[in-house]
């Protein structure tokens, strides 16, 4: 039974990385499938410069433009001139690598200090002279395959790819593992292991989007309201500086037990972290949960600060507000799913 799965499909022009976990989503991400490679290196062409804000619009394909800061031009790498002095200008040809994706209606970000190796930077300049613009020197990594950083691969069993291309850059990736300096280092009979259940999915009849319910998945990870097992239910809402989470009773219906509330309030913070992963939502998040004693409230701390604990990505406790509204915070790690859809 394959219980713990790693599927790679598309997703309204996107790429959607899923984690399950014992058959329940662990992670979700999605990333912009024709989104500028980060890190990568194009031969770009200056359009224009703006020099009441130091920049300039470099066009590293047609109709592609990135933002440039002017900064320390003395270190760009111009090919189609001998410079006199630091300087750029209008139709200068450059080695630029791409710093930042296009977010909304803002253009990618560039540099022209090129990060990286030196075997790859000395390689990248001796050769770019024999290219023209628009040319790639360097792929960086697909940056979707980041998701497969926080995976233990050695648990998985299987990993489903929606196409050849994909399949393609996951293989590259997990034999990559078995390099010393690689981020995850793996053994050679590991990586051989994992690259054994790597496979493309090809039932034609059954599309695979509808074999793991990814449209169900993403209505609920878009809904403003989640129901809960006890009747009781939890809104999300967003605002330009934070997240807020209400923990509402709704239709649950009290019980003898005295820790009705307590239990309600547990039930909606496995809910609220599991909506956070799965959402990546990020920065300042408040959760209302229902007023309780004092006893069971500290109690429901300690729980949170376990839950922030086992998130294992950044995710704090910070504090609990004078009206019982408990702050965490998350690290981002790219936008979150209601952004990006």
């Amino acid at each position: 039974m394959n219980n713990n799965v790693v599927l790679f499909t598309r997703y309204k022009k996107k790429i959607l990385c899923l984690y399950l976990k014992e058959g329940v989503p662990k992670s979700l991400q999605l990333y912009d499938d024709e989104e500028i490679g980060i890190r990568s290196v194009y031969i770009g062409k200056v359009k224009n410069i703006v020099k009441n804000i130091g920049a300039a619009f470099v066009e590293i394909a047609p109709k592609t433009n990135c933002f440039l800061k002017l900064e320390d031009v003395d270190k760009y790498h111009v090919l189609n001139r001998t410079r006199t002095a630091p300087d750029i200008k209008q139709g200068d040809e450059l080695l630029v690598q791409i710093v930042k994706g296009a977010v909304k209606d803002k253009a990618p970000v560039c540099t022209g200090k090129l990060k990286l190796p030196k075997n790859e930077l000395k390689h990248i300049i001796s050769i770019a002279p024999t290219r023209t613009v628009h040319s790639v020197l360097y792929s960086a990594r697909p940056k979707y395959l980041d998701f497969l950083d926080n995976v233990d691969l050695k648990t998985i069993d299987r990993i489903v790819c929606i196409d050849d291309s994909i399949y393609q850059d996951v293989d590259a990736y997990v034999d990559s593992l078995k390099d010393e300096d690689a981020k995850i280092s793996l053994t050679p009979d590991d990586v051989n292991g994992i690259r054994s259940i790597i496979n493309i999915y090809q039932d034609a009849e059954y599309p695979v989007n509808k074999l793991y319910k990814i449209d169900s998945m993403i209505a609920e990870l878009t809904c403003h309201k989640l129901w809960l097992k006890s009747g009781a239910n939890i809104v999300i809402d967003y605002t330009e500086a934070l997240t807020v989470i209400d923990v509402n009773s709704a239709k649950s219906i009290a019980d003898k037990h005295p820790d009705h509330i307590s239990r309600i309030n547990t039930e909606a913070a496995d809910e609220a972290f599991r909506q956070i992963r799965l959402r990546n939502l990020s920065g300042m998040i408040l959760i209302d949960f229902i007023n309780d004693e004092e006893k069971a409230a500290d109690e429901l701390i300690e729980y949170v600060k376990k839950l922030c604990d086992s998130e294992n990505d950044g995710c704090r406790f910070i504090d609990i507000t004078g009206l019982g509204i408990i702050e965490i915070t998350r690290k981002k790690t790219g936008r979150p799913v209601y952004e990006l859809l």
